[in-house]
């Protein structure tokens, strides 16, 4: 069955970042580092995992109106970005672009929901892996089409989820995780949880109750302090099913793959002090049929 990686672009760029030193510079002084760390890690995944196809998808918009809007402390608190990694994206559309690599992205929303909306409609007979260090895009697993590859150390180490193994990890079927997420809470992301639902709880409920409404339908069955719990919560939880729902339907704009421009590739390379990494990632997509050849 063909592969097809959708990398969540964000989340790679992000772990690149932090993993390799802000010493790696270009001619210019700045920091490569993340430009490096991505494309050695597209590489690493196009010479394992040889898929037909490898698009990057991006942010347009980390922290979208309409989210903002429904749940003003979305990402509020979430700290700027160092002040080395912004430059780098434009270094890495370059590259990619000049590789032929797809890059994708839905005007003024996050990369999981443009990554949701490429997914929502694939044929099948083939295989669509997501690859990203953020959880909350285990909710787009669906056998047999579509699955999810979690970054554990890098891509070096990878835990490939399809629903049984989320299920299994996690006590609940995919299409339940945004309601768990949602009881739990995700601290990173700005949202507080019910109080006193952890993990284990939230799972046991969302198994009795089926979802997050199930058990607004059912207080009089919980014990009284977590039923108060949900009642305080109400504005919370009717907000998460705006912020936590990822479109299946977003416009995409994208690039068109195709063949790897070499000469460009190397001069990009030389020009930003990428090293050796621009011609491995050629090797890469010309090996595998992640790009047109």
């Amino acid at each position: 069955m063909a592969e097809h990686l959708y990398l969540d672009a964000p989340s790679l760029v992000y772990r690149a970042f932090f993993a390799w030193p802000t010493s790696i510079k270009g001619p210019h002084g700045r920091p490569v580092n993340a430009v490096r760390g991505f494309m050695e890690m597209t590489t690493r995944l196009l010479t394992d995992r040889r898929p037909a196809e490898v698009v990057a998808v991006f942010d347009s918009n980390y922290r979208p109106e309409f989210r903002v809007a429904a749940y003003p402390g979305y990402k509020a608190s979430r700290p700027d970005d160092p002040p080395e990694l912004p430059p780098q994206f434009d270094v890495l559309a370059e590259v990619l672009d000049a590789a032929g690599v797809r890059r994708a992205e839905s005007p003024g929303l996050e990369a999981d929901d443009a990554i949701a909306t490429l997914v929502e409609k694939v044929p099948g007979g083939e295989r669509y892996l997501v690859v990203t260090g953020d959880r909350d895009l285990l909710c787009l697993v669906r056998d047999p089409e579509v699955g999810l590859l979690f970054t554990v150390k890098g891509v070096t180490e990878m835990h490939e989820f399809d629903e049984a193994a989320v299920a299994e990890k996690y006590g609940i079927p995919p299409e339940s995780y945004p309601d768990f997420a949602t009881l739990r809470g995700d601290p990173s992301d700005g949202l507080p949880g019910v109080a006193g639902i952890g993990p284990v709880r939230a799972v046991n409920l969302l198994k009795q109750f089926g979802s997050v409404d199930g058990i607004l339908s059912h207080l009089d069955e919980l014990p009284p302090k977590q039923a108060a719990a949900f009642e305080v919560a109400r504005d919370y939880l009717e907000a998460m099913k705006t912020v936590v729902a990822l479109p299946r339907n977003a416009p995409i704009e994208q690039t068109s793959s195709h063949p790897p421009d070499e000469v460009l590739v190397k001069t990009l390379s030389e020009r930003n002090g990428l090293g050796s990494s621009g011609a491995r990632l050629v090797r890469a997509l010309r090996n595998s049929g992640g790009s047109d050849h």
